[in-house]
């Protein structure tokens, strides 16, 4: 379980930068969700850069942040180190198959009114969290998630 402040922050923002590895480090902005417990989800078109980073190299971090202009003694955030899945069309395990439903209902109730989703062409990832830095102003914590 991740701490409470974590937990929040990911829970109340819509968006974060995601960084992949390949040739170069390629970090590019997503909307994303997270299940509650220990990963987070995004989707994304499958012939973009970060799938393909992610196929060659599935280590990924996510940083989320909230900056406050006037005083960055109040900035928070958070980045979320793990491994990312790929969830081919097709080819999810009957098992897997509840709970990425759910998943990919979450992920459009939270973003319909921003997004449309057309068939075809996205796949969801997954990204299980391994590790947190979280800080709020000049204070920082890092901790690695049991699971």
């Amino acid at each position: 379980m991740l701490p409470y402040e974590v937990r929040v922050l990911l829970n109340t923002n819509y968006f974060g930068y995601l960084c992949t590895r390949g040739d170069y480090p390629h970090i590019a902005p997503i909307f994303f969700t997270y299940d509650q417990r220990e990963s987070l989800y995004f989707m994304s078109d499958f012939s973009s850069r970060k799938i393909k980073n992610i196929m060659r190299d599935p280590k990924v971090s996510l940083v989320v942040d909230v900056r406050d202009d006037n005083d960055p003694f109040n900035n928070e955030g958070a980045m979320v180190s793990g491994f990312a899945k790929i969830y081919l069309p097709g080819e999810v395990e009957l098992d897997e198959y509840h709970d990425i439903y759910t998943i990919y209902e979450l992920f459009k109730s939270k973003y319909s009114e921003f997004i449309e989703f057309e068939e075809g062409g996205d796949v969801l990832v997954e990204i299980r969290i391994e590790k947190v830095s979280y800080w709020r102003g000049p204070h920082f914590k890092s901790f690695r998630v049991k699971l």
